[in-house]
């Protein structure tokens, strides 16, 4: 079932390692179809040498119900997000270079690029630490993104969220971007964010992407 999306997931695994937005065994993707399915990648895997029989497919209760393989940690994760924000149907969580840093630094991403707001709706906030594969890092992951598309996970790594897996891609290469060009001007000892009235203006371009049919 569902080969098309395996195999887009697959793709899109590969893309990320190609492009040094994730490595190795680390990140995880997963797509919400109908109300209660979920295609997930397996925990304990290379990503890029996945094939789309390794793709999972689990309920909304993280039962598995197709798949060979245990589904990755962050599974609670992943799930939480879809019950919390319906309009979200594609999740990836990645550990991207310059964004890592920013999880150990703690710090967010301000919105310095009229772009990035208007692919995450304003600043990436962090989420407060908690352990991977835990509730609690669900949890806070959920809080974080309140009104934005992504959120950097302390310590961790980033969360980017779609209405489809190619939307969530682009947020997560847009994030990454803007985290390199911010600690490269911070470098400089200047990173300027971006007015507040163009922010709110911004914001209003994300909200018709978000509820765009």
């Amino acid at each position: 079932m569902y080969e098309d999306v395996r195999r887009r997931i697959v793709d899109v695994m590969r893309y990320m390692e190609e492009r040094g937005l994730n490595y190795g065994r680390s990140g995880n993707v997963s797509v919400r179809v109908g109300d209660d399915r979920v295609l997930i990648t397996p925990s304990g895997v290379v990503k890029a040498e996945m094939s789309p029989e390794d793709i999972l497919v689990v309920t909304m209760d993280g039962e598995v119900v197709e798949g060979g393989r245990s589904p990755t940690v962050e599974m609670p994760l992943h799930l939480a997000i879809y019950r919390n924000y319906e309009h979200f149907r594609a999740v990836i969580h990645a550990h991207s270079p310059y964004t890592s840093v920013l999880a150990v630094a703690r710090e967010p991403l301000p919105p310095i690029i009229e772009e990035m707001v208007i692919y995450t709706g304003g600043d990436v906030r962090v989420a407060e630490y908690a352990p991977f594969g835990s509730r609690e890092l669900a949890e806070n992951a959920v809080k974080a993104l309140e009104g934005r598309s992504a959120a950097i996970l302390a310590n961790h790594g980033i969360v980017a969220c779609g209405k489809t897996l190619n939307e969530a891609l682009e947020v997560l290469t847009v994030v990454e971007r803007t985290a390199q060009t911010y600690i490269l001007a911070k470098l400089l000892g200047k990173a300027f964010s971006l007015p507040e009235e163009t922010v709110e203006a911004l914001k209003t371009l994300f909200l018709k992407r978000l509820t765009k049919t």
